[in-house]
């Protein structure tokens, strides 16, 4: 082997453990015969004597009024030696790790002389305070810093160090130390540096960070801590030792390295103070310990950090952990300053100053009014429906004169009010884009006329308007399931013109009420209009059984120009998964569609959700807590630009394509052509497409993003920018690529699965909002 190689394998760092230094006072034989056998056993000491400087500074502090020439300060340094051989005096410091011997004043005097330049933001008497103060810091990363800044203070007698860590490369982007340190615990790391400043400081390091073994040995073993600085990662450790704290009255300090924020709990004045200002007293606090995975843990950070506070940067580097970053962020000039609030406010709370409990930010941004540089999403949104199009809802009067221009003559069979009520309210039920409920339903002479409302049905991810006939398709299927069960055989003309783009449809009774015109078979179908829904719970991950899926087909064949395939490959289903994410990706970063998505549609609170009764309430996204989390960030359109900017935004991908992946499998509607007469009746297949699954106790979720994100380029004035088509049109491709579209165009897609009952459902609009019934005829 060569012997290089070989020397290198071999050689070690010297004892990893050790961190305190050993003094010699050459006035002791002891000492000199002790130092004698150090420097004869190790080699390479280098010995570092500047003690004659160090007593030039001592006795020009000693009395400052005094001004000395430069031969008249060396004569009085040589003279406070009072006759004594420079080496006898002061102490000798051998430092085991560097392999230094470094001559110094000793304890008082070399106190005395590196603490001068603290005069008078510290006084004397204020320094002898502070040395009878015992300090703890769990965690070492902005624990390192608030370390280091009260030790070069020496604003403490006793330090007491936790953290069960060792120092690693990644760790010097914030921690001041060399590559020579990597590999040693983080607390014999701290302890170093601190004796290479002042080797007089006492420090005790708790190599195993802080467990129930050693919790009140850090506390209170040899005197009860006087401030207490929380800088650890583990939920558990900062709950339990806040406990802790509070039942012993000492004080905690907490930095979190964003914004300068800092937290200050003075459990000493306030013996009845919550932990971490009350914020997650509404928590189980036992199962702090008992949590193991990030989404157990997640119900407990997501409170002590604050979501709604952190940096644009923090959050958007949230939503990329564990994609395009390893961790959670820290810059070195956030832990320092860290370090700096950290040190100032133990050294007022050791002196009795006044510090308020509370969270405090310190954000040099705002403080300097440095402007907001980051690109925003948060402009105004385009125009969501063609620029061409002049329309808007219509009043209740515009309905009707518009119904009795085109149908002048009341129907030979007419619809009562209460029947057509009923009728309306299965339309109602039927499921529409983002919950808009776009569609309106006027009675009139006996018919029941089914019109759009537009300003519900724009929206940025339709600018052709095409899904929200979709929807009005699937409200019409509703509508003659529902009076076919009650004996009317109805039919319905499609009406959109120029001149009336609002009218959709025209349903009529064509006899008098009998039973039932549906086939049991149909009738179980119907039976569903109430008691389906958007079920988006996770399924299971299971292969759907063929006869399952001829079942499910078996109900849309009858509609023209529609073809519905279920897809149950699972490699197909996990590249479409793939797709699905990526869509959303785009869908996220636009800035109109995100402002549809997170202002327009979402309802982030159960008030939200009741008081309006539209759009898609959170708690029907059936999401786990990390998921809601990153849902959360994900509706902050700063953050959202930065991630566009920094071609990020992969953890939606995942969010998105997961539910997909655990499909059992997909569905998938596809057209002849995009005529809004084809839209229409792919929306009535769909309906009864999803009416049956519902009969078969299968869930059926729509996943369509890589639908409509790639068709907005057929419609879309705007929206979305060049790149984005261009991708989503690609992403498109790929679907068909993958689904043999066979000349169709894919429209409409669902995931399939079995899964329990949904958590929570869709609510409505009343339907007096929606149904109006004009009784009174003109002749």
């Amino acid at each position: 082997m060569d012997l290089l190689l070989e020397a290198l394998d071999t050689a070690s760092a010297p004892d990893r453990g050790i961190y305190r230094p050993e003094f010699f006072r050459l006035s002791l034989p002891t000492d000199r015969q002790r130092l004698d056998a150090v420097l004869k056993l190790v080699p390479g000491i280098t010995i570092h004597d500047e003690l004659h400087a160090q007593l030039v500074e001592l006795v020009r502090t000693l009395d400052p009024s005094v001004k000395f020439g430069k031969e008249e300060l060396r004569s009085a340094a040589i003279a406070h030696l009072k006759g004594i051989d420079p080496h006898f005096y002061g102490v000798w410091v051998y430092y085991p790790w560097s392999r230094r011997l470094v001559h110094l004043l000793d304890e008082a005097e070399f106190a005395q002389v590196r603490t001068d330049r603290n005069r008078n933001k510290i006084t004397s008497e204020e320094q002898a305070i502070l040395a009878t103060k015992k300090v703890g810091v769990i965690g070492l990363s902005v624990g390192q810093s608030v370390c280091l800044t009260m030790a070069l203070e020496r604003s403490f007698g006793e330090l007491r160090i936790a953290d069960f860590d060792t120092l690693e490369l990644s760790n010097l982007n914030r921690i001041r130390s060399g590559t020579h340190a990597m590999g040693n615990l983080k607390t014999v790391n701290v302890a170093r540096e601190i004796a290479e400043i002042d080797p007089f400081l006492k420090v005790v390091c708790f190599n195993d960070g802080i467990t129930e073994a050693n919790i009140d040995a850090f506390l209170v073993e040899g005197g009860k801590l006087d401030v207490l600085v929380e800088e650890c990662d583990s939920v558990d450790v900062k709950i339990r030792i806040r406990q802790k704290a509070k039942t012993l009255g000492i004080p905690v300090l907490m930095d979190t390295s964003d914004r300068g924020m800092v937290d200050i709990e003075r459990f000493d004045l306030e013996p009845d103070r919550p932990i971490l200002h009350g914020l997650v007293e509404h928590l189980d606090l036992s199962l702090a310990a008992k949590a193991k995975t990030n989404e157990e843990k997640l119900q407990f950070v997501l409170p002590i950090a604050g979501m709604d506070t952190l940096s644009t940067r923090m959050k958007a580097s949230m939503l990329e952990i564990e994609n395009s970053v390893s961790t959670w962020p820290q810059l070195a000039s956030s832990v320092v300053l860290g370090g700096a609030l950290g040190g100032h406010l133990m050294r007022r709370i050791g002196l009795g100053h006044p510090v308020t409990s509370g969270r405090w930010w310190v954000d040099i941004d705002e403080i300097i009014g440095v402007p907001d540089r980051e690109p925003s999403l948060d402009e105004s949104p385009k125009s969501l429906v063609e620029p061409t199009s002049k329309t808007r809802t219509l009043s209740v009067e515009e309905m009707v004169e518009v119904a009795r221009n085109l149908h002048p003559r009341k129907p030979k069979v007419a619809l009562s009010t209460s029947d057509a009520t009923r009728i309306a309210k299965a339309g109602q039920h039927a499921p529409s884009g983002g919950n808009s409920q776009h569609w309106s339903f006027l009675h009139l002479d006996g018919r029941l006329f089914l019109f759009m409302d537009i300003d519900r049905a724009r929206s940025a991810l339709d600018p052709g308007l095409r899904f929200a006939y979709l929807g009005l398709g699937a409200c019409l299927e509703n509508m003659l399931l529902e009076g076919g069960v009650m004996g009317h055989s109805l039919v319905h003309s499609f009406t959109p013109d120029r001149s009336n783009p609002l009218l959709v449809a025209v349903i009529t009774a064509t006899h008098d009420q009998v039973a039932s015109v549906l086939s049991k078979q149909e009738q179980r179908i119907a039976e569903q209009i109430s008691v389906r829904c958007t079920n988006r719970k996770p399924s299971e991950t299971m292969t759907m059984e063929l006869t399952d899926a001829e079942e499910l087909l078996s109900s849309t064949r009858r509609f023209p120009g529609v073809d519905v395939k279920i897809i149950r490959d699972r490699s197909k289903i996990d590249s479409i998964a793939a797709l699905c994410g990526r869509a959303e990706r785009i869908r996220s970063l636009n800035s109109t569609c995100h402002y549809d998505m997170f202002v327009r549609e979402m309802r982030w609170t159960d008030e939200q959700a009741v008081l309006t009764r539209d759009g898609v309430d959170l708690a029907t996204l059936e999401m786990s807590l990390s998921d809601r989390t990153g849902l959360r960030v994900a509706s902050d359109p700063k953050t959202m630009s930065l991630l566009k900017n920094w071609g990020a935004g992969h953890a939606i991908e995942k969010i998105a394509s997961k539910s997909v992946r655990a499909s059992s499998a997909l569905a998938l509607i596809s057209v002849k052509d995009f005529d809004l007469e084809t839209a229409f009746i792919a929306g009535q297949a769909m309906q009864r497409f999803w009416l049956k699954s519902s009969s078969m106790e299968i869930i059926a979720h729509p996943v369509g993003a890589p639908i409509f994100m790639g068709l907005h380029g057929k419609w879309d004035h705007g929206i979305l920018s060049h790149v984005e088509h261009s991708e989503a049109g690609g992403i498109l491709d790929e679907l068909k690529e993958l689904t043999d579209s066979n000349g169709t165009e894919p429209f409409f897609m669902f995931r399939l699965g079995r899964a329990s009952s949904p958590t929570a459902r869709s609510l409505r609009l009343p339907l007096s909002d929606r149904f109006h019934s004009v009784q009174k005829s003109h002749s």
